[in-house]
Protein backbone atom coordinates (compact mmCIF):
# COMPACT_ATOMS: atom_id res chain seq x y z
CA UNK A 1 0.00 0.00 0.00
CA UNK A 2 1.45 3.33 -1.08
CA UNK A 3 1.89 5.81 1.76
CA UNK A 4 0.44 8.61 -0.35
CA UNK A 5 -2.90 6.83 -0.60
CA UNK A 6 -5.19 6.36 -3.56
CA UNK A 7 -4.86 8.17 -6.84
CA UNK A 8 -8.01 10.17 -7.39
CA UNK A 9 -9.98 9.50 -10.57
CA UNK A 10 -10.87 13.00 -11.71
CA UNK A 11 -14.25 12.61 -13.40
CA UNK A 12 -14.31 16.19 -14.63
CA UNK A 13 -10.94 15.89 -16.37
CA UNK A 14 -11.92 12.54 -17.86
CA UNK A 15 -15.22 13.97 -19.09
CA UNK A 16 -13.37 16.88 -20.73
CA UNK A 17 -11.26 14.38 -22.64
CA UNK A 18 -14.31 12.50 -23.86
CA UNK A 19 -16.05 15.74 -24.79
CA UNK A 20 -13.10 16.70 -27.00
CA UNK A 21 -13.43 13.36 -28.80
CA UNK A 22 -17.19 13.81 -29.14
CA UNK A 23 -16.76 17.31 -30.59
CA UNK A 24 -14.45 15.91 -33.29
CA UNK A 25 -16.93 13.14 -34.10
CA UNK A 26 -19.80 15.64 -34.38
CA UNK A 27 -17.77 17.80 -36.74
CA UNK A 28 -16.93 14.75 -38.86
CA UNK A 29 -20.59 13.75 -39.08
CA UNK A 30 -21.67 17.25 -40.03
CA UNK A 31 -18.94 17.52 -42.66
CA UNK A 32 -20.56 14.53 -44.38
CA UNK A 33 -23.98 16.19 -44.31
CA UNK A 34 -25.26 14.36 -41.25
CA UNK A 35 -27.04 15.86 -38.26
CA UNK A 36 -26.62 15.22 -34.55
CA UNK A 37 -29.43 16.16 -32.20
CA UNK A 38 -30.95 15.30 -28.85
CA UNK A 39 -34.68 15.62 -28.18
CA UNK A 40 -35.59 15.56 -24.49
CA UNK A 41 -39.06 15.33 -22.98
CA UNK A 42 -39.63 17.05 -19.64
CA UNK A 43 -42.79 17.20 -17.57
CA UNK A 44 -42.77 20.57 -15.82
CA UNK A 45 -43.09 20.49 -12.07
CA UNK A 46 -43.14 22.80 -9.08
CA UNK A 47 -39.89 24.32 -7.79
CA UNK A 48 -38.05 22.59 -4.96
CA UNK A 49 -37.17 24.02 -1.54
CA UNK A 50 -34.44 26.13 -3.13
CA UNK A 51 -36.94 27.71 -5.52
CA UNK A 52 -35.57 25.84 -8.53
CA UNK A 53 -36.88 23.00 -10.65
CA UNK A 54 -33.98 20.54 -10.63
CA UNK A 55 -35.08 18.73 -13.81
CA UNK A 56 -35.40 21.99 -15.73
CA UNK A 57 -32.03 23.15 -14.38
CA UNK A 58 -30.47 19.91 -15.61
CA UNK A 59 -32.15 20.36 -18.98
CA UNK A 60 -30.71 23.86 -19.32
CA UNK A 61 -27.29 22.50 -18.45
CA UNK A 62 -27.77 19.80 -21.09
CA UNK A 63 -28.68 22.41 -23.67
CA UNK A 64 -25.51 24.42 -23.08
CA UNK A 65 -23.39 21.25 -23.03
CA UNK A 66 -24.81 20.13 -26.36
CA UNK A 67 -24.27 23.57 -27.89
CA UNK A 68 -20.59 23.46 -26.97
CA UNK A 69 -20.18 20.24 -28.92
CA UNK A 70 -22.29 21.20 -31.93
CA UNK A 71 -25.24 18.99 -30.96
CA UNK A 72 -28.73 20.42 -31.55
CA UNK A 73 -30.85 20.22 -28.40
CA UNK A 74 -34.63 20.41 -28.39
CA UNK A 75 -36.55 20.38 -25.12
CA UNK A 76 -40.21 19.33 -25.25
CA UNK A 77 -41.90 20.65 -22.09
CA UNK A 78 -45.25 19.16 -21.06
CA UNK A 79 -47.49 20.63 -18.33
CA UNK A 80 -47.12 19.23 -14.81
CA UNK A 81 -50.53 17.53 -15.06
CA UNK A 82 -49.49 15.55 -18.14
CA UNK A 83 -50.93 12.04 -18.24
CA UNK A 84 -49.37 8.79 -19.40
CA UNK A 85 -51.11 9.27 -22.74
CA UNK A 86 -49.67 12.79 -23.12
CA UNK A 87 -46.11 11.67 -22.43
CA UNK A 88 -46.38 8.46 -24.44
CA UNK A 89 -47.84 10.36 -27.36
CA UNK A 90 -44.92 12.77 -27.46
CA UNK A 91 -42.38 9.94 -27.29
CA UNK A 92 -44.11 8.10 -30.13
CA UNK A 93 -44.12 11.27 -32.26
CA UNK A 94 -40.38 11.66 -31.73
CA UNK A 95 -39.82 8.01 -32.59
CA UNK A 96 -41.64 8.49 -35.89
CA UNK A 97 -39.84 11.72 -36.84
CA UNK A 98 -36.93 10.83 -39.13
CA UNK A 99 -35.21 14.11 -38.26
CA UNK A 100 -34.95 13.02 -34.62
CA UNK A 101 -31.90 10.84 -33.95
CA UNK A 102 -31.83 10.70 -30.12
CA UNK A 103 -34.58 10.71 -27.50
CA UNK A 104 -34.58 10.84 -23.70
CA UNK A 105 -37.21 11.46 -21.02
CA UNK A 106 -36.33 13.47 -17.93
CA UNK A 107 -37.35 12.08 -14.56
CA UNK A 108 -39.27 12.35 -12.33
CA UNK A 109 -42.60 11.81 -14.05
CA UNK A 110 -45.96 12.74 -12.50
CA UNK A 111 -47.32 10.52 -9.77
CA UNK A 112 -49.10 7.53 -11.26
CA UNK A 113 -47.05 7.48 -14.49
CA UNK A 114 -44.79 4.42 -14.57
CA UNK A 115 -41.31 5.40 -15.90
CA UNK A 116 -40.74 1.81 -17.07
CA UNK A 117 -43.76 1.96 -19.38
CA UNK A 118 -42.62 5.28 -20.85
CA UNK A 119 -38.99 4.17 -21.27
CA UNK A 120 -40.16 0.98 -22.97
CA UNK A 121 -41.72 3.11 -25.70
CA UNK A 122 -38.51 4.90 -26.70
CA UNK A 123 -37.19 3.64 -30.03
CA UNK A 124 -34.21 1.39 -29.15
CA UNK A 125 -32.06 3.06 -31.81
CA UNK A 126 -32.76 6.52 -30.37
CA UNK A 127 -32.61 5.54 -26.69
CA UNK A 128 -29.45 7.41 -25.62
CA UNK A 129 -29.91 6.66 -21.92
CA UNK A 130 -30.02 2.93 -22.66
CA UNK A 131 -33.17 2.49 -20.56
CA UNK A 132 -35.40 0.68 -23.07
CA UNK A 133 -35.55 -2.99 -21.96
CA UNK A 134 -34.48 -3.97 -25.48
CA UNK A 135 -31.18 -2.14 -25.05
CA UNK A 136 -30.62 -3.57 -21.58
CA UNK A 137 -31.29 -7.01 -23.09
CA UNK A 138 -28.74 -6.33 -25.81
CA UNK A 139 -26.15 -5.66 -23.12
CA UNK A 140 -26.72 -9.20 -21.86
CA UNK A 141 -26.24 -10.65 -25.36
CA UNK A 142 -23.16 -8.48 -26.03
CA UNK A 143 -24.73 -6.97 -29.12
CA UNK A 144 -24.15 -3.46 -30.37
CA UNK A 145 -26.51 -1.19 -28.46
CA UNK A 146 -26.77 1.99 -26.45
CA UNK A 147 -25.49 1.08 -22.99
CA UNK A 148 -26.94 2.77 -19.87
CA UNK A 149 -24.87 5.91 -19.40
CA UNK A 150 -23.80 5.43 -15.78
CA UNK A 151 -22.74 1.84 -16.38
CA UNK A 152 -20.72 2.96 -19.39
CA UNK A 153 -19.17 5.75 -17.29
CA UNK A 154 -18.08 3.23 -14.65
CA UNK A 155 -16.34 1.11 -17.29
CA UNK A 156 -14.56 4.14 -18.74
CA UNK A 157 -13.37 5.18 -15.28
CA UNK A 158 -12.01 1.72 -14.51
CA UNK A 159 -10.26 1.64 -17.88
CA UNK A 160 -8.67 5.03 -17.14
CA UNK A 161 -6.75 3.43 -14.26
CA UNK A 162 -5.15 0.84 -16.52
CA UNK A 163 -6.61 -2.01 -14.45
CA UNK A 164 -6.56 -5.41 -16.13
CA UNK A 165 -10.07 -6.82 -15.91
CA UNK A 166 -9.44 -10.26 -17.34
CA UNK A 167 -9.29 -12.59 -14.35
CA UNK A 168 -9.78 -9.77 -11.85
CA UNK A 169 -12.30 -10.09 -9.03
CA UNK A 170 -14.98 -7.42 -9.33
CA UNK A 171 -17.56 -6.77 -6.63
CA UNK A 172 -20.64 -4.67 -7.46
CA UNK A 173 -22.52 -3.53 -4.37
CA UNK A 174 -25.97 -2.67 -5.69
CA UNK A 175 -27.92 -4.30 -8.51
CA UNK A 176 -30.08 -1.58 -10.05
CA UNK A 177 -31.27 -1.92 -13.63
CA UNK A 178 -29.24 1.05 -14.86
CA UNK A 179 -25.99 0.60 -12.89
CA UNK A 180 -25.34 -2.59 -10.94
CA UNK A 181 -26.79 -5.15 -13.33
CA UNK A 182 -25.37 -3.74 -16.58
CA UNK A 183 -21.97 -3.07 -14.95
CA UNK A 184 -21.82 -6.70 -13.80
CA UNK A 185 -22.59 -7.91 -17.30
CA UNK A 186 -20.09 -5.57 -18.94
CA UNK A 187 -17.43 -6.79 -16.52
CA UNK A 188 -18.26 -10.41 -17.35
CA UNK A 189 -17.82 -9.62 -21.02
CA UNK A 190 -14.30 -8.45 -20.17
CA UNK A 191 -13.69 -11.86 -18.53
CA UNK A 192 -13.67 -10.61 -14.96
CA UNK A 193 -14.98 -12.73 -12.10
CA UNK A 194 -17.99 -10.79 -10.85
CA UNK A 195 -19.81 -10.90 -7.52
CA UNK A 196 -23.12 -9.03 -7.22
CA UNK A 197 -23.92 -7.89 -3.68
CA UNK A 198 -26.17 -5.37 -1.95
CA UNK A 199 -26.37 -3.56 1.38
CA UNK A 200 -28.17 -6.58 2.87
CA UNK A 201 -25.51 -9.12 1.85
CA UNK A 202 -24.42 -11.14 4.85
CA UNK A 203 -20.86 -10.31 5.90
CA UNK A 204 -20.55 -7.84 3.03
CA UNK A 205 -17.04 -6.89 4.13
CA UNK A 206 -15.72 -10.41 3.48
CA UNK A 207 -16.90 -10.03 -0.13
CA UNK A 208 -15.68 -6.50 -0.77
CA UNK A 209 -12.22 -7.24 0.65
CA UNK A 210 -11.73 -9.71 -2.23
CA UNK A 211 -12.33 -7.07 -4.88
CA UNK A 212 -9.59 -5.88 -7.20
CA UNK A 213 -12.30 -3.55 -8.51
CA UNK A 214 -15.06 -2.43 -6.16
CA UNK A 215 -18.17 -0.67 -7.49
CA UNK A 216 -20.30 0.98 -4.79
CA UNK A 217 -23.82 1.69 -6.07
CA UNK A 218 -26.14 0.79 -3.21
CA UNK A 219 -27.45 4.25 -2.37
CA UNK A 220 -26.36 4.17 1.29
CA UNK A 221 -24.07 6.91 2.58
CA UNK A 222 -20.63 5.77 3.81
CA UNK A 223 -21.53 2.10 3.40
CA UNK A 224 -17.99 1.19 2.31
CA UNK A 225 -15.40 1.74 5.02
CA UNK A 226 -11.63 1.23 5.06
CA UNK A 227 -11.79 -2.27 6.55
CA UNK A 228 -13.95 -3.36 3.59
CA UNK A 229 -11.39 -2.47 0.90
CA UNK A 230 -8.52 -4.56 -0.43
CA UNK A 231 -5.26 -2.56 -0.36
CA UNK A 232 -4.57 -1.14 -3.81
CA UNK A 233 -8.08 -1.80 -5.16
CA UNK A 234 -9.84 0.37 -7.72
CA UNK A 235 -12.90 1.83 -5.99
CA UNK A 236 -15.63 3.51 -8.04
CA UNK A 237 -18.28 5.35 -6.01
CA UNK A 238 -21.61 5.69 -7.84
CA UNK A 239 -23.61 6.69 -4.77
CA UNK A 240 -25.40 10.03 -4.53
CA UNK A 241 -26.71 10.65 -1.02
CA UNK A 242 -27.93 13.99 0.29
CA UNK A 243 -27.09 14.34 3.96
CA UNK A 244 -27.31 17.12 6.54
CA UNK A 245 -24.00 18.90 7.17
CA UNK A 246 -23.96 20.03 10.81
CA UNK A 247 -21.12 22.46 10.08
CA UNK A 248 -23.15 24.47 7.57
CA UNK A 249 -26.70 23.46 8.45
CA UNK A 250 -27.26 22.63 4.77
CA UNK A 251 -27.56 19.48 2.68
CA UNK A 252 -24.49 18.15 0.90
CA UNK A 253 -23.85 15.25 -1.43
CA UNK A 254 -21.69 12.31 -0.43
CA UNK A 255 -21.16 8.86 -1.90
CA UNK A 256 -21.50 5.29 -0.72
CA UNK A 257 -17.79 5.24 0.15
CA UNK A 258 -16.35 6.85 3.29
CA UNK A 259 -13.91 8.80 1.12
CA UNK A 260 -11.37 10.10 3.66
CA UNK A 261 -11.29 6.76 5.46
CA UNK A 262 -10.87 4.64 2.32
CA UNK A 263 -8.38 6.89 0.52
CA UNK A 264 -5.28 5.64 2.41
CA UNK A 265 -6.16 2.02 1.53
CA UNK A 266 -7.38 2.07 -2.08
CA UNK A 267 -5.12 2.28 -5.11
CA UNK A 268 -7.60 4.36 -7.13
CA UNK A 269 -10.70 6.14 -5.85
CA UNK A 270 -13.41 8.25 -7.47
CA UNK A 271 -14.82 11.21 -5.49
CA UNK A 272 -18.42 12.34 -5.00
CA UNK A 273 -19.15 14.83 -6.43
CA UNK A 274 -16.75 15.17 -9.36
CA UNK A 275 -16.39 11.49 -10.18
CA UNK A 276 -18.95 9.33 -11.99
CA UNK A 277 -21.42 12.21 -12.51
CA UNK A 278 -19.51 14.25 -15.13
CA UNK A 279 -18.49 11.10 -17.01
CA UNK A 280 -22.12 9.92 -17.10
CA UNK A 281 -23.14 13.19 -18.76
CA UNK A 282 -20.33 12.75 -21.29
CA UNK A 283 -21.51 9.20 -22.03
CA UNK A 284 -25.02 10.49 -22.73
CA UNK A 285 -23.49 12.75 -25.38
CA UNK A 286 -21.33 9.87 -26.63
CA UNK A 287 -24.49 7.79 -27.07
CA UNK A 288 -26.15 10.73 -28.82
CA UNK A 289 -23.43 10.71 -31.48
CA UNK A 290 -23.60 6.91 -31.79
CA UNK A 291 -27.37 7.09 -32.27
CA UNK A 292 -26.91 9.67 -35.02
CA UNK A 293 -24.54 7.32 -36.80
CA UNK A 294 -27.32 4.72 -36.81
Amino acid sequence: MASSGAQIIDGRALADRFRAEIRRDVQALRSRGGSVSLDAVLVDGPPGPDGRNSARTYAESQKSGCAELGIDYRLHVLPHRATYEDIAGRVLLLNADERVTAVMVHLPLPEGVDPYRIQSLIDAGKDVEGVNPANIGNVVYDRSSLVPCTALAVMKMVDSTGAELRGAEVVCVGASNIVGKPVAILMMQREATVHSCNKYTRDLASMTRRADVLIAAAGKANLITADMVKPGAVVIDVGINRVHDPATGKKRIIGDVAFDEVRPVAGWLSPVPGGVGPVTVAMLLRNTVDAARG
